[in-house]
């Protein structure tokens, strides 16, 4: 296995050849989506160590060319303290590696680049993937992923919302939204509060909601990363 440092960034991947199956652990539940907690099972190390697997999912993250991308069969280790990318899976399921000139790529089975990082200084390859954690955003497919994913980028607005933005043209070139058939897990989560009141406010700045988002991965013209909006309750004026 591969030996890393504590203190690397928690978003760090490990690229290693020993390891049968993705590994992510640390506190990074939120990352796994369709998350099966019923996959129990252990895994043994060279030193006949052991941890213990707590379910298997798969982990949504952006490429660089703003695609969404997935890692498949990530099996949850809460003990791991470092993220392990398996480079024995990605072999069984058709990907090609090359490594040369202190660096390694990895193509898809269309011969397609989808990674390619240096050698790192402990002698091992890592990557830095954009992870997303809005769950939401699985991977389903089709007409159903656009209307997922305009979903996400509007701040989770609901798909009643989305289609009336869509049908009377209040927002350019947007496309039919299609509702979906299932509320994602994430969604579920992010809503579970409930507001305890019997009728909305009656005037403005009663109630106002505040969201932050950030940081983006390109900067603004005037060089930010972050934007906050503020929603007031009474006349939802953003």
């Amino acid at each position: 296995m591969t030996t890393t440092n504590q203190d690397e960034d928690a978003s760090n991947w490990y690229l290693d050849t020993s390891c049968s199956n993705h590994m992510t652990g640390n506190g990074n539940r939120n990352w796994i989506i369709d998350f099966d907690p019923n996959i129990k099972n252990s895994v043994r190390f060279a030193d006949n160590s052991m941890i213990y697997v707590e379910g298997i999912g798969k982990v949504r993250f952006n490429g660089k060319d703003g695609r969404a991308g997935y890692l498949n069969d990530v099996i949850y280790v809460p003990s791991m303290k470092n993220n392990l990318f398996s480079l024995d899976q990605l072999l069984e399921k058709g990907f090609k590696m090359s490594m040369e000139h202190n660096s390694i790529k990895i193509y898809d089975q269309k011969s397609r680049l989808v990674l390619k990082t240096p050698l790192y200084k402990n002698r091992t390859f890592k990557t830095n993937l954009n992870i997303s954690t809005a769950q939401c955003l699985s991977s389903i497919g089709g007409k159903e992923e656009t209307s997922w994913l305009l979903h996400y980028r509007f701040g989770h607005l609901n798909f009643k919302s989305l289609n009336r933005l869509s049908n009377k043209q209040m927002v350019t070139r947007l496309p039919q939204i299609h509702l979906p058939h299932k509320t994602r897990e994430g969604c579920l989560f992010g809503k579970i509060f409930k507001i305890s009141r019997l009728q909305r406010e009656k005037k403005s700045l009663e109630v106002v909601y505040s969201n932050v988002c950030g940081p983006l991965d390109s900067s603004s013209l005037g060089g930010n990363r972050y934007f906050l909006t503020f929603m007031d309750e009474f006349n939802r004026k953003i």
